[in-house]
């Protein structure tokens, strides 16, 4: 997936003949090598939250891993179908929700992170889940600061920008949780 990712992001960048994306009418700055990466690699992330928050909505008996796994949930639909929007107006395929191409992925949990998820049960389940959110989380963290270091669109850093302070809120709760 990664090296699939770098040859789309270098294809075009060779096809702009620079270091841009693409560009707005209104002004904004084009999208950058960085602006497309994030896009193309938190969309894959996201979509592996969200398999693993619907997991916990159903098995978790624990109303705190229920609200955060349906808040989280929600909260990334959401910036999907906004990264999406960002790539098809670059003229950049959405990555699809292909999960055996994303365990391999930087970031990303193993398919045996994910099983060991749907094979346990009770408290063991909830602390698992706790434990492997918090850990993807900050992956997804990490990658929208370089986003934002990096990157040149506005709507882009913005987003990585949100979910920077959505996701570090949400590790926050489940420390916090964790302590008690």
């Amino acid at each position: 997936m990664r090296a699939r990712l770098l040859i789309i992001v270098l294809g075009l960048v060779a096809l702009t003949g620079c270091s841009s994306v693409g560009g707005s009418s209104s002004g904004e700055p084009a999208a950058n090598e960085a602006d497309a990466t994030f896009s193309l690699q938190m969309i894959p992330h996201h979509h592996q939250t969200i398999e693993i928050a619907k997991v916990a909505m159903t098995k978790s008996k624990d109303e705190f891993v229920v609200n955060v796994a349906d808040k989280i949930a929600n909260a990334e639909t959401g910036e999907i179908e906004q990264m999406a929007t960002y790539l098809r107006s670059w003229n950049i395929q959405v990555p699809g929700n292909d999960a055996n191409a994303t365990h391999k992925m930087a970031g990303m949990m193993t398919v045996k992170d994910v099983e060991a998820l749907k094979s346990a049960t009770g408290k063991q389940y909830d602390d698992l889940f706790l434990a492997t959110l918090s850990r993807h989380l900050r992956s997804g963290v990490d990658m929208a600061k370089n986003a934002q270091a990096k990157g040149e669109h506005i709507g882009s850093k913005a987003l990585a920008g949100k979910i920077i302070v959505s996701q570090t809120e949400v590790l926050d709760q489940i420390a916090a949780k964790q302590k008690s």
